[in-house]
């Protein structure tokens, strides 16, 4: 009885922190509940579309554009490096986007929308697409040895993925990295991240369920064009609508200074995430782990070709299948919590390897006397893949949450925040996936997956009398009926793997020891990654240091922004000189009694994040006492004099004497790592002023004026923008509004006002890119001026702290002041809306008694 008491007041409790923190944010973290469920529910959407990528976008092993638009494995290869190859300029221009993005939206919120309603048209498109009926256009000739109809669907295709290779993985982008900038906090990034993984799965899991099941309505299999054109438009809508919900209530939260002001140059930013050697262990595991992969179409293939179940069951095993994921992503945050992201990451990667080998004997097996695979083996082959979807799962949440770390140390190390050109970075890497990508495609065509062997197998009677089970019909008539249709699946490569004994089981067994050898490689890098929580931690709190101090020499600071970090500095200061806990665990093993030993269990937590603390404080208080430093002391040296020196000391400064001083800082001596620091800052110093030299001639020169630029005008432009949005948006719901009231000729008015007012922001957009263009430029010409005075003014800040230490009592009191007032009027429209709510329910009631 006290133990259901005690669940009933967790959940009353639950509800209640619900109700309280719906719209506002629970104290250390960022985000409320209402962004959470709606970042989460609207994932739904954003994973619908995902799932329609999973036909359409070029792979080297990909069954739909394989086994239903009837493209060979090596023409799908060579097509698939051409979309990559197209991609990598267009990932740079994306990744150039997002990092100069300056938007009330964010980088990434804008884009969700804007890219993820064309990756739905051209979904539908490309299923839509009249491909038997391109001979009318190119004829019945030959290209290149093969049919012209075939040589122009191929390029539909490779049309359709180049324009993906833009808007989808922008969208994918958008979608996957808004987690990084929805809060700074790791751990709340990788509990958000769980929640989202659980209720996003739910669209997985639907478009897996819809795909078989149209599929036995029809009674054909997977490889019929007609499911998905059943399918997509529906899937399509519903997606997009989902996507609106998270642009609607969401907002991007980045720490760094207000008046920060954001110009990053390409290959600037290129070269700086090019220094981050996390990012390297990370994109390292990715590309040499392409093999794992193999393994992906086994259950598909068992269902459409091995015949081991019908459609109706297929369904179900994905399902099941999908539900794998729901627990992986529930322990997710629990383990992180425990032990940390490498050894979760390492330990379910070496499961990884274990479940998928697990699936070699089934393979050995051989076709049942009606010629399909016998129904047992897809079950046990579901029992090895559901043990690997749950270790596998913790990915969704591991890599986002890495993902999200390794932005905030790129952050902490150049003062950027740098977020797009990461995927620029993985795009040139994806060069490396082109050559290992063929090894699949290969190895299939070598055990048996062309179309010369596709027709020898679809010419074989006794392997085509064979009737997949739900389908009625043996699978010759099955491939008459999808010639018909307009696909010749005789000649399909994939058809191949009609026979069982011969080419399927035989394939499998290769696969899964390839899928094994991939996931070995997989986990390897991550065996040298050393970004742990605690570093995490101190990271974010010296950004939250440096952006305050940044706002004080701009006059921007709020009275919450000074007690937070006054609290943080003092804190840190306190713990920094704190004498450590002494930690063991057999404080606790030994203790038999079973609420003794769980208050000792807590205190030993307790004791580490004591420790915890004391390491992070000792990080933060290093920062403020930088400058005091042998490395401090140099750079102070150093950037005095090019400041002193001004612009004029870059427009003086040859670009032989800028190569000279490069020369003589690779000269100096790198013994001890305090040597090894200082010369790796005059080396990054003398090729900032080459870079520098090389822009000032490009840019300015004897043309234009070299002279520093005021921020008056770009604000202008920013606070015009910001100002138009409003109104766009305010328009907008009148609008709704005039559409509901059926009143046509107010929403031509209103139509006529919001196209007015888009106008004037599209030129307002213009000229602040240009006016940031220009700030660039100066930027790239007086970079080592620029540093110097922005780390000049950051010591000139951080002598200030007593300055800023002397408001915090009139800060806490006027923090205080506004929280109580904002829980008052919180209180009052709560208290309101039950108010309202009892009136409705006596009304209800009322209504309800009358009628008797």
């Amino acid at each position: 009885m006290a133990e259901k008491t005690k669940q009933s007041s967790k959940v009353k409790t639950l509800i209640d922190q619900v109700k309280y923190y719906w719209k506002k944010p629970a104290k250390g973290r960022y985000m409320s509940f209402k962004e959470i469920a709606s970042y989460a529910f609207g994932g739904i959407g954003a994973y619908l579309i995902v799932c329609m990528s999973y036909p359409c976008i070029l792979g080297a092993t990909n069954v739909f554009l394989s086994g239903t638009i009837g493209i060979g494995l090596t023409d799908m290869y060579i097509m698939y490096v051409i979309a990559i190859l197209s991609g990598i300029p267009l990932t740079g221009l994306r990744a150039n986007i997002v990092d100069n993005t300056r938007n009330k939206a964010g980088k990434y919120r804008p884009y969700l929308l804007r890219m993820g309603i064309p990756c739905a048209i051209i979904f539908v498109a490309m299923v839509w697409f009249p491909y038997d009926k391109l001979h009318l256009i190119v004829g019945d000739g030959q290209m290149f040895g093969k049919s012209s109809e075939y040589i122009a669907k191929c390029a539909v295709i490779l049309a359709f993925n180049i324009a993906l290779q833009f808007f989808y993985n922008f969208f994918y982008d958008a979608y996957e990295n808004l987690i990084h900038v929805l809060s700074p906090n790791s751990q709340e990034r990788a509990d958000v991240a769980s929640i989202k993984s659980v209720i996003y799965s739910f669209g997985p899991t639907v478009y897996n369920l819809i795909i078989p099941l149209i599929a036995a309505m029809l009674k054909t299999n997977q490889t019929d064009i007609k499911v998905y054109r059943i399918a997509f438009p529906v899937i399509g809508v519903i997606g997009i609508l989902l996507v609106f919900v998270v642009y609607a209530n969401t907002q991007e939260k980045i720490i760094q200074a207000k008046t920060h002001v954001i110009q990053i140059k390409f290959t600037d930013a290129l070269r700086e995430v090019a220094k981050n050697k996390y990012f390297w262990i990370i994109s390292l595991a990715t590309w040499i782990g392409f093999l794992e992969t193999a393994y992906s179409n086994i259950l598909y293939w068992l269902c459409n070709y091995g015949g081991a179940c019908s459609q109706g069951t297929y369904a179900i095993i994905t399902t099941v299948y999908g539900n794998a994921s729901l627990w992986g992503m529930l322990l997710a945050p629990l383990c992180i919590r425990k032990w940390g992201k490498k050894k979760v990451q390492i330990v379910t990667n070496l499961f990884n390897i274990i479940f998928i080998l697990c699936m070699y004997p089934f393979f050995h097996s051989s076709a049942g006397p009606d010629g399909n695979i016998q129904n047992y083996v897809i079950w046990a082959v579901l029992a090895c893949l559901y043990l690997n979807g749950i270790v596998g799962a913790f990915a969704h949440i591991l890599n986002p949450s890495i993902q999200a770390d390794i932005r905030d140390y790129q952050q902490y190390k150049t003062g950027e925040r740098i977020d797009g050109m990461f995927a620029a970075v993985a795009a040139i890497g994806s060069v490396i996936t082109l050559i290992t990508a063929g090894v699949l495609p290969a190895l299939q065509e070598k055990y048996g997956m062309t179309a010369a062997m596709a027709q020898k197998v679809t010419s074989d009677a006794s392997l085509m009398s064979r009737v997949l089970p739900g389908t009625q019909q043996p699978i010759s008539q099955m491939l008459s009926d999808q010639l018909a249709n307009g696909q010749n699946n005789f000649i399909n490569p994939s058809s191949a793997l009609y026979n069982v004994d011969g080419i399927l089981l035989p394939l499998l067994r290769v696969l899964v020891l390839i899928a094994a050898l991939g996931a070995t490689l997989n986990v390897i890098p991550f065996f040298f990654y050393d970004l742990t929580e605690k570093k995490q931690k101190s990271y974010v709190r010296v950004l939250k240091v440096r952006a305050v101090f940044e706002d004080y020499g701009n006059n921007a600071m709020k009275d919450k922004d000074i007690v937070e970090m006054i609290d943080l500095v003092n804190n840190a200061k306190e713990m920094a000189v704190a004498t450590p806990k002494v930690v063991d665990k057999s404080s606790y093993k030994g203790i038999s009694d079973k609420a003794e030993r769980k208050a000792a269990k807590k205190a030993y937590r307790e004791a580490l994040q004591y420790n915890e603390e004391i390491e992070v404080s000792k990080f933060v208080v290093d920062e403020l006492n930088k400058f005091n430093s042998e490395l401090g002391k140099h750079k102070l040296e150093a950037y005095n004099k090019i400041f002193e020196a001004g612009l004029e000391g870059i427009k003086n400064t040859s670009l032989e004497e800028a190569k000279s001083n490069l020369a003589q800082a690779k000269a100096m001596p790198k013994n001890t790592e305090e040597e090894k620091e200082i010369r790796k800052f005059y080396v990054e110093l003398a090729k900032s002023q080459i870079s520098a030299v090389k822009a000032y001639n490009k840019y300015f020169g004897s043309v234009n004026e070299f002279k520093e630029l005021g921020f008056e005008t770009i604000e202008q432009y920013f606070n015009k923008e910001d100002e138009l949005d409003e109104k766009i948006a305010e328009l907008a719901k009148l609008s709704h509004i005039a559409k509901k009231d059926k009143d046509s000729s107010e929403v031509k008015r209103l139509k006529a006002e919001i196209n007015k007012l888009s106008e004037e922001r599209k030129e307002v957009r213009k000229l602040s890119k240009a006016e940031m263009d220009k700030h660039a430029q100066f930027n790239r010409a007086a970079k080592p001026y620029v540093d110097a005075k922005k780390l000049l003014a950051q010591q000139e800040n951080f002598s200030h702290f007593d300055e800023i230490a002397a408001q915090y009592e009139t800060a806490k009191a006027n923090v205080a002041l506004a929280e109580k007032q904002e829980a008052e009027e919180e209180a009052k429209r709560l208290a309101e809306e039950k108010e309202e709510l009892e009136r409705r329910k006596a009304e209800k009631a009322a209504k309800k008694a009358s009628k008797k």
